[in-house]
């Protein structure tokens, strides 16, 4: 039944442009779903391993934090996972970080949505331990990675594809779903106040500016009074972190704004901020904004290297700028 409705909706997907890194990124893609598990054909992996005994545990990382017993497997909903050490994907573990972070905002049956919601494995352990309602937003041919996951996890549970959605009467009651998925073209089909927390993690830096400030502004309408937005993207990488417009999530204060201590310990991950913020409607539609002092502290927190990198390539830009211009007027 599952592998119809994933099927169902790829025969869906079009060839639509969703900004400038996703249009090129995309082709990195190819997602089965077969015998109720997640097939990857694409260059690009952001699954976990599926636990085999056979596997040797001195070629497996540690991904479970919360049991001394057995480190290197992490159960979630009906599947034992793992993480090779040759993997370069991490993201089975700095999930649970991020929902380290977010735990005390929520609470059992509380909407949640993730924009750029990627292998959904965040979602994935928001709902496992929270039991929460999970709305998954990306572009087609990232979600049918989130949806071949979840339903390999979570099998029994209760989903709602975008393909679906067309044979509903509006508006669309979402507490009765555990999993819904929507492109981004679909976000108008969640009630305003309706979400409880707001999540980006690791995609604001990849899209076109103006697609980040129509999510800001989409996360201010949709969060409800006292809920949060989580927001962990990197220092620098298309953008400034604080290049994106905050200021636009009207009526929020900052709960805290840190380096991410995963990734600033990994030498081979970049420098991460976590950003958490909560809506309170007595706050008169006061703006976040970031004094001249809180850049210069954000751009302290670059590791080293990164800094130096990126310094190197700013010169490098400047340089062919100047030379471009010496060639127009010579």
């Amino acid at each position: 039944m599952n592998e119809n409705r994933f099927y169902n909706f790829k025969k869906t997907i079009t060839n639509k442009e969703y900004g400038k890194y996703w249009t090129a990124a995309k082709k990195t893609f190819d997602i089965d779903f077969k015998n109720n598990s997640f097939v990857n054909k694409g260059s690009r992996n952001y699954f976990p391993e599926i636990y085999d005994p056979k596997f040797d545990d001195n070629d497996l990382l540690d991904v479970n934090f919360e049991n001394n017993e057995d480190k290197k497997i992490l159960k979630l909903g009906t599947k034992n996972l793992c993480l090779l050490k040759k993997s370069k994907n991490r993201t089975l573990i700095y999930a649970q970080d991020y929902l380290k972070s977010i735990d005390s905002c929520l609470k059992e049956k509380d909407i949640v949505c993730e924009v750029g919601s990627g292998s959904g494995l965040l979602s994935a352990l928001i709902n496992e331990k929270k039991k929460t309602t999970n709305i998954l937003i990306d572009i087609p041919d990232v979600l049918l990675t989130a949806i071949s996951l979840i339903f390999t996890l979570f099998p029994n549970k209760v989903f709602l594809l975008p393909n679906e959605i067309k044979e509903l009467s509006l508006p669309i009651n979402f507490n009765q779903y555990d999993f819904i998925f929507l492109t981004p073209d679909m976000t108008h089909y969640v009630q305003n106040e309706s979400v409880k927390l707001g999540i980006n993690t690791q995609s604001f830096m990849e899209m076109d500016m103006i697609e980040v400030d129509n999510y800001l502004n989409y996360f201010e309408k949709i969060i409800l009074d006292k809920g949060y937005f989580f927001c962990s993207n990197r220092i620098r990488k298309r953008h400034y972190f604080f290049e994106y417009k905050f200021y636009l999530l009207k009526n929020f204060k900052k709960v805290f704004l840190k380096k991410n201590q995963f990734f600033y310990s990994s030498p081979n991950l970049s420098s991460m901020l976590d950003f958490l913020l909560k809506k309170d409607m007595n706050l008169n539609k006061k703006s976040i904004n970031f004094s001249f002092f809180e850049k210069i502290i954000i751009l302290s927190k670059f590791k080293p290297k990164e800094f130096l990198r990126w310094l190197i390539w700013d010169f490098q830009r400047l340089f062919k700028k100047i030379n471009t211009m010496n060639n127009i007027f010579s």
